[in-house]
C-alpha cells in the first residue's frame, strides 16, 4: 500500500511540475505576443527595432527555462520554429520589415547533446557581407532569413542539416536560401556547404532571388530524396534582372551524398503526383514580417 501511495505521489508531483512549466512558457509567450503586436503596429523603424530586441531578450530568456527544448511554443504565431528528425537541432527565427523595404532577422539554434542544450544567439550580418552567397558564415554574422525547413542530410555519425528558409529582400524581390548548418562538439553552429548550380560550383549556399509578385517553392522532395526548386526564368529582354524572374514550370535538384553537394537540372516531377505536396508548400502567411 505505501509503494503504491509513493508512485501516485510521484505522477501527481511530475503533473503538477509539467503544469508549472507550461503556466511559465505560456507567460512568455503572452509578453512576446504583446512586443509583436506593438512592433507591427509602429511606423517607427526605431521602435520597431526597439520591440524586436524585446521579442529577442524574452525569447531567449524562455529558451534558457529547463524543458524549452521540447516545449512547442505553438502560441509564438509570428516565430518560425523548425527540429531536426534526430531531435537534436531547433532552430527559432523571426524578422522585422523596416519602411525601406529591408528586413532584420533574429534567431537562435538550440543543439541537444543529450540532455545538455547549447542555445547560440543568431546576428543578423547580411548587410555586412557583399557576397553572401561565397561566404562562409558564423553565428555572429549570420545569412538572415526565416527558416521553415531543416533536413538531416548527413550520416547519422557526423551529421549535416539542409536548411530552406525565406527572406523578404527588399520591396522589388524576395529570396528563398538553400543553407547548410553543422555543429562542433561543443554545439556551436557553422554555416555554409559546397553547393554547385548551373552557373558555379563555389557557392558556400544558394540564394534565389525572383519577383516579389510571384512565389517560389524549395522544400525537400521525398520520393527522390533532394531538395527541388523551381527554375527561375524571365523573358528575354529582362534577362538576369531578379525583379522580372519567377517559376517556368521546370524543377531543378539537390542532394548531399559522401560529404558533397549535387546539383540535378531539370528533374521529373510529376506535379499531380500526391508526393508533391511538400515541394509547393509556402511559408505560413503568419511568419512573414508586416
Amino acid at each position: 500500500m505505501g509503494k503504491i501511495v509513493l508512485i501516485v505521489c510521484f505522477l501527481m508531483s511530475c503533473v503538477v511540475m509539467r503544469a508549472q512549466d507550461t503556466t511559465v512558457f505560456s507567460n512568455y509567450e503572452a509578453r512576446i505576443a504583446v512586443y509583436f503586436a506593438e512592433c507591427f503596429s509602429s511606423d517607427s523603424d526605431s521602435v520597431k527595432k526597439e520591440k524586436a530586441n524585446a521579442v529577442f531578450k524574452t525569447l531567449e530568456e524562455a529558451l534558457n527555462f529547463s524543458g524549452a527544448f521540447g516545449y512547442s511554443f505553438s502560441k509564438l504565431k509570428n516565430i518560425s520554429s523548425v527540429t531536426s528528425e534526430n531531435g537534436k537541432v531547433r532552430i527559432f527565427t523571426f524578422g522585422i520589415a523596416l519602411n525601406s523595404g529591408d528586413y532584420i532577422y533574429y534567431g537562435f539554434t538550440l543543439f541537444n547533446n543529450g540532455g545538455d542544450v547549447k542555445i547560440t544567439r543568431l546576428i543578423d550580418g547580411s548587410e555586412n557581407e557583399q557576397h553572401p552567397e561565397l561566404s562562409d558564415m558564423q553565428a555572429q554574422n549570420w545569412f538572415g532569413a526565416i527558416y521553415y525547413e531543416i533536413r538531416q542530410v548527413g550520416e547519422k555519425n557526423n551529421p549535416v542539416y539542409a536548411l530552406c528558409g525565406w527572406d523578404g529582400a527588399d520591396m522589388f524581390i524576395n529570396r528563398k536560401v538553400l543553407e547548410q548548418i553543422k555543429f562542433d562538439r561543443e554545439g556551436n553552429p557553422k554555416f555554409g556547404g559546397s553547393f554547385p548550380n548551373e552557373t558555379s560550383n563555389g557557392n558556400r549556399r544558394l540564394i534565389f532571388s525572383f519577383s516579389e509578385k510571384v512565389t517560389m517553392s524549395l522544400s525537400y522532395y521525398k520520393k527522390l530524396k533532394m531538395i527541388v526548386a523551381d527554375h527561375l526564368n524571365a523573358p528575354p529582354q529582362y534577362k538576369g534582372n531578379p525583379r522580372f524572374l519567377g517559376p517556368d514550370m521546370s524543377f531543378d535538384g539537390y542532394y548531399y551524398k559522401g560529404g558533397e553537394w549535387f546539383y540535378v537540372p531539370d528533374v521529373d516531377v510529376k506535379i499531380k503526383n500526391a508526393d508533391f505536396i511538400a515541394p509547393l508548400k509556402r511559408i505560413p502567411a503568419n511568419i512573414i514580417p508586416k
